[in-house]
């Protein structure tokens, strides 16, 4: 054995090793995931590499929700967006008593007191109460309101809206549980 040292080999990965390692993680991230039709992955891609072996299903998403508009059954009559917003995300449940699970995220160039002026001034037209003041814990505003309505059994509203100002736009995130859109006058 000689006492010279010879060089070492370049070990950065050749293109195939890349196109293994790539479809590997694909495979390792698309394995747990279902198809539209509700069915998980078969198998995972080829070690080969060939692109038309990876899967191109993605999962499918809840119909009580929606990507850049208002999910069906939405109550946008009492919680649409402020005019300027574009609406992020949403979603609407009904749930028990006629109610509604909702949420709702945007983003919008108005601050973030115009914005909570505008859900609080339409929140209290309709019969909400805004609670004592709420720490906001990161947020530029936080805020909740109820209502209480009179059926056969006092069915409790609540509305949390949260709003976050990145410097650039305010992101604004809000939930609750609300009557189904019609009357905003909480009967």
């Amino acid at each position: 054995m000689s006492s010279t040292s010879r060089p070492r080999a370049d070990r950065t990965p050749g293109p195939a090793a890349r196109a293994v390692a790539t479809a590997a993680l694909v495979a390792c991230l698309v394995s747990g995931c279902g198809t539209a039709e509700g069915q998980g992955a078969a198998s995972g891609p080829d070690p080969t590499g060939d692109p038309s072996d990876v899967p191109t299903a993605l999962p499918s998403f809840d119909p009580s929700s929606a990507v850049g508009d208002y999910a069906q059954g939405f109550p946008t009559g009492l919680l649409g967006a402020p005019k300027k917003a574009t609406v992020l995300a949403s979603s609407a449940l009904p749930a028990e008593d006629g109610l509604v699970e909702v949420s709702l995220n945007l983003a919008t160039n108005q601050s973030a007191r115009k914005v909570m002026a505008s859900y609080a001034r339409r929140l209290d037209e309709a019969g909400f109460a805004e609670a004592d003041e709420v720490p906001a814990s990161g947020l530029a505003a936080r805020s909740v309101f109820t209502r209480t309505r009179d059926t056969k059994k006092a069915a409790v509203e609540t509305v949390l809206i949260g709003v976050l100002d990145d410097g650039e736009r305010r992101l604004v995130s809000l939930s609750g549980t609300v009557a189904a859109d019609g009357p905003t006058d909480g009967s």
